[in-house]
């Protein structure tokens, strides 16, 4: 498998096309577009650009119009863009760095500079895609093992009670679906991601409290009788008081959320 960065060259003239691949040798594998459109296209099909060298003037769609579609599809974040051109006026690199190029190289080529500018972009790239996973991995690991103690917990309440294994998943992804579509329809309620997350983790132990009623009110196979029911009902501040003497700081979101969703007589 090539693993090489993989540079797209946008120029009309085949011999500019030439020149850079000349001048930056065996070092980087290379796909040509000859106009804007084609150029589109290969970003479209995803081929894994590492870096695009675009030129301005060309036919069918010129380097402007290319770097105006990047921008609103975003995908100028993920590929760096090197604008090449003739044209040394203030006002077109301005507007090229303005529609999100990392940097500008003008004709004719200078070949120290030109494999300079493109070492040191792929270099500062490469080194934020490696930070981006590190993080995405650090928040994937997080998040499964959330997702483990979740299952934990479910198991330590379900020993106790039969529904409670798969009621906390239940209740996790319904409480996590019904804040993104009440994000969705209205702004009253001003959500970020992270008031998602915490308050969705929060709802996998509302019924923490349980493992503080009687086995025998828990897993009554028939009706309860009105003075079990009302033991029943006091699970949710049973689970309040559980979090409320846990050892670590009540002001943390984690735990309002938690003593929250557990019994509305907590102050939040």
């Amino acid at each position: 498998m090539d693993k090489r960065q993989k540079i797209l060259i946008v120029d009309d003239s085949k011999l500019n096309r030439d020149i850079l691949k000349e001048i930056l040798g065996e070092t980087y594998n290379y796909l040509e577009a000859e106009n804007g459109n084609q150029a589109i296209q290969m970003i479209g099909d995803n081929l894994g650009i590492d870096l695009m060298l675009l030129d301005i003037n060309m036919p069918q769609m010129n380097g402007f119009e290319v770097l105006e579609i990047m921008k609103r599809s975003q995908c100028i974040v993920e590929i760096p863009v090197i604008m090449i051109s003739s044209e040394d006026a203030v006002d077109t690199m301005r507007k090229a760095y303005e529609l999100g190029i990392t940097d500008y190289i003008t004709r004719p080529f200078d070949a120290v500079i030109v494999k300079k500018r493109v070492l040191n972009t792929l270099g500062l790239y490469a080194n934020q895609k490696h930070l981006i996973n590190v993080v995405y991995d650090q928040v994937y690991e997080k998040e499964e093992n959330n997702n483990i103690m979740i299952r934990i917990l479910g198991n330590v309440l379900g020993s106790r009670n039969s529904e409670s294994r798969d009621h906390i998943l239940h209740i996790k992804t319904a409480t996590e679906m019904m804040l993104r579509q009440l994000v969705k329809v209205t702004d009253a309620y001003p959500l970020t991601e992270a008031d998602i997350v915490l308050i969705t983790t929060a709802s996998s132990i509302h019924d923490i409290g349980k493992i503080r009623i009687p086995e025998e009110i828990l897993n009554k196979p028939g009706r309860l009788t009105d003075e079990e029911f009302k033991i029943m009902k006091t699970h949710s501040e049973l689970g309040a008081a559980i979090i409320k003497d846990m050892d670590f700081p009540q002001d943390h979101p984690l735990s309002m959320y938690s003593c929250f969703v557990e019994s509305d007589i907590c102050t939040k």
